[in-house]
């Protein structure tokens, strides 16, 4: 019982220590805000004045082929017209009762047009350009709005930013102001890391974490897809790899099926699958499908079960990963592999 009160006080105060109750009270609502979009572009001017949309009567004009650029239109059409945050879609709805839109309403935007003069690029790349141009109701394209990029990536994000200029005013009814946008990245490298060794991330997750990523504009996905707890990638070369190094080989494995649909999807949205086998260190997992390829430990002069990264002094290793890693290459169609190399451990020499 002692015990207990101890504990109970450590607890009281701790939380008494970093959390101030008082100051609870004080913190004020932040109001989201509407027909911003995030992350801030490199250049923006928005004024008073606004067009209203009503969905069923927008569209996007574009007379190019790509067939990129024509699935991320239709995408677009459903996410731009959400019903707040229900995820209903308000495409096929007809507003009842349309409120008078005030003095600063400049009537219905019907279209916006895209226009891209590059050619329609089938994957994306390292330094691919990303810049692009949004103009609503400029003085030099009145009444209108166009999207203006010079690549398929830059009218991807482009997109991205129109669909958040965009806002709902009333049921079934929109509206956006008369803005002007002119944005390029920063950085030409934005990436998320994530990995599906120590904790396994079904592919409807990594699906939903791809969409997220086009919404801020990142355009890496760097797959940390084994390590030493689990080797859930199936190998045609090498099915023993994930038969007996995945968590659960029948539940815990990514198909290259799989990987196709992850690659597919990230290519819709300009973003590249950057995949990572780490090597050396990091393959305990690799170990138990693949014998002989990791360096025993010993006590003395005698093997104590243990083991540590790839054997260098083994020829059978480079065999392996020459077969594995060629493998690796018709898989993935991004230019670079991620081979780790961290944190490789001596204690076994």
């Amino acid at each position: 019982m002692k015990s207990l009160l101890f504990i109970c006080a450590i607890l009281t105060t701790a939380a008494s220590h970093y959390i101030d109750i008082d100051k609870l009270s004080s913190v004020k609502e932040v109001t989201p805000t509407r027909g911003q979009p995030w992350p801030l572009p490199q250049q923006i001017d928005i004024e008073q004045t606004y067009f209203t949309i009503q969905p069923s009567n927008f569209s996007f004009s574009y007379t190019g082929g790509c067939d990129l650029l024509n699935d991320a239109m239709q995408r677009y059409l459903k996410i731009i017209f959400q019903d707040g945050c229900s995820g209903s879609s308000s495409l096929n709805k007809q507003p009842k009762n349309v409120k008078n839109m005030g003095i600063n309403s400049l009537g219905q935007l019907n279209s916006l047009y895209v226009w891209i003069p590059g050619a329609c690029e089938k994957y994306p790349y390292e330094d691919m350009d990303e810049q692009y141009l949004i103009k609503v109701n400029t003085p030099d394209y009145q009444n209108k709005a166009l999207l203006y990029a010079t690549t398929v990536w830059g009218a991807l994000r482009g997109l991205e930013t129109f669909s958040q200029l965009v806002y709902q005013i009333q049921p079934g009814v929109y509206a956006i102001n008369t803005s002007i946008v002119l944005d390029f990245p920063r950085f030409s490298f934005r990436g998320l890391l994530l990995d599906t060794s120590r904790h396994f991330v079904p592919v409807p997750l990594i699906l939903q974490n791809l969409d997220a990523m086009a919404q801020t504009k990142m355009n890496v996905f760097h797959w940390h897809i084994v390590d030493d707890p689990s080797f859930p990638y199936v190998s045609k070369t090498f099915p023993d790899l994930s038969e007996k190094g995945a968590f659960n080989s029948k539940t815990h494995t990514y198909s290259q099926k799989d990987i196709a649909n992850v690659i597919e999807y990230g290519r819709q949205r300009g973003i590249r699958v950057l995949a990572e086998f780490d090597t050396p260190g990091h393959t305990l997992s690799w170990g138990k499908g693949q014998s002989n390829l990791l360096t025993p430990c010993y006590s003395g002069k005698t093997p104590n079960g243990a083991f540590g990264p790839i054997d260098p002094t083994n020829p059978s290793s480079y065999t392996f990963l020459k077969s594995f890693l060629s493998e690796i290459g018709t898989v993935f169609p991004e230019n670079y592999i991620h081979l780790g190399g961290d944190e490789v451990s001596f204690d076994c020499w």
